[in-house]
């Protein structure tokens, strides 16, 4: 088979998209999977984590805003801050301890911008650097990079950029099955590793990377489609969407192929510049987080007893602005909320310098919630209480104290 027709194939089979790499099995150092979840588009901690004890969230919310606990309210967490009624789950996980909430986290000066914004927080503030946060520690510290990261996304994410080959990233790991028939499939694998075996071109460095890459792939392909096709365990019911297939597909890597400490996901839909809605279980919010909560309880429920291997972090470009708009949403804002999940978080919340406020005083540009936690004090902490590596290199000059969320 030519390469180019190699290439078709594999393009009319759905695997051409994202997949830039491929990894192989290494052990962990401490068997611990970080599952990174970029809420892509700017969520509004304040509808997420809601600061009902600020009456001032009522004042500058009129339309949107989520009542306080009740039947039908928020989910009371201390008296002051409670969960969005949507998220049943995450509010159970947190009333078993596995929740750290950390309700004002961002940068100083953070653009509104979503490309800008998202490059900021995913390079962990070295843009000048051309590489993720995720990409420089897995540069950095030891072991076969390849091994032992993935997205399982719908684009390869910055967070793990930085690295001499790409590490792999897949919308869906189910798309690695070339056909339904079994003879179909073999004669498949076949002629890829057929079509990698060629001499290349002497001294081609780009020959020499893409045959390497045909050689991951031929070698790995049986083994990522028996990990996309484990059962799900425990009787955990993952929702019908693309972030619950994801997160299900998350969790059947955590459990069938060792090796991998990074897995990054993103779950989308948050620009939420209008139609926002409050608590009602018709609102666009609403529909967002009970997608959101009801895949996490999935996931730690289909874990069970290597659960505490697992956490889920998740992170955003921004939150929303503090003030409703006109169109009753709200738009490109500042600081919001981040939440740590899983049996190694101390829960809890963590303000840093405390709740910053939602008076126009305190606001940013009197619209926006100011940040009282930098969002690297949070990914340091990950990668020291969690991950276990104590270099330097990731965030050189930062010196920010960490929050205490991890145990």
């Amino acid at each position: 088979m030519e390469r180019r027709d190699f290439f078709k194939a594999l393009s009319m089979a759905g695997l051409a998209p994202l997949f830039i790499g491929a990894p192989s099995v290494r052990a962990a150092t401490n068997g611990r999977v970080l599952v990174l979840v970029f809420m892509r588009g700017g969520w509004d901690g304040l509808n997420v984590v809601v600061p009902f004890g600020d009456d001032e969230y009522y004042r500058i919310r009129p339309t949107i805003s989520v009542s306080p606990p009740s039947a039908s309210g928020a989910l009371n967490i201390d008296g002051f801050f409670g969960f969005h009624p949507e998220l049943k789950e995450v509010f159970d996980l947190y009333q078993s301890g596995w929740v750290s909430i950390m309700p004002a986290v961002h940068y100083p000066n953070g653009s509104r911008s979503h490309f800008s914004g998202q490059d900021n927080i995913e390079s962990g503030g070295y843009l000048n650097d051309g590489a993720g946060w995720l990409g420089r520690y897995l540069r950095e510290s030891i072991g076969d990079p390849w091994s032992r990261a993935i997205s399982i996304a719908d684009q390869a994410v910055y967070s793990l950029r930085g690295l001499s080959m790409p590490v792999p990233s897949y919308p869906d790991l189910n798309s690695l099955a070339f056909s339904g028939s079994v003879t179909e499939s073999a004669l498949m694998a076949d002629a890829i590793a057929r079509s990698y075996q060629w001499g290349g071109i002497s001294g081609s460095q780009l020959e020499s990377r893409l045959k390497e890459i045909g050689q991951r792939l031929s070698a790995d392909l049986v083994a990522l489609q028996n990990v996309s096709r484990r059962p799900v365990d425990n009787d955990a019911v993952y929702p019908d969407s693309t972030f619950g297939r994801q997160l299900r597909q998350a969790a059947a890597v955590i459990k069938g192929r060792p090796g991998v400490e990074l897995i990054t996901l993103n779950c989308n839909g948050w620009d939420t510049h209008s139609d926002q809605g409050g608590g009602a279980p018709t609102g666009r919010m609403s529909q967002l987080l009970r997608d959101f909560s009801k895949a996490v309880g999935a996931f730690f429920k289909d874990l069970g007893v290597v659960a505490d291997r697992a956490l889920i972090l998740t992170s955003s470009e921004f939150g929303r602005t503090a003030v409703e708009n006109g169109s009753k949403g709200t738009d490109h804002g500042n600081a919001t909320v981040w939440l740590a999940m899983g049996p190694a978080v101390r829960g809890g919340i963590y303000l840093g310098g405390g709740w910053p406020g939602l008076r126009s005083s305190q606001l940013v540009e009197q619209r926006s919630l100011a940040h009282t936690l930098d969002f690297r004090s949070v990914y340091s902490e990950v990668l020291s209480n969690f991950i276990g590596y104590q270099g330097g290199a990731v965030f050189p000059g930062f010196s920010g104290s960490r929050a205490g969320f991890l145990i």
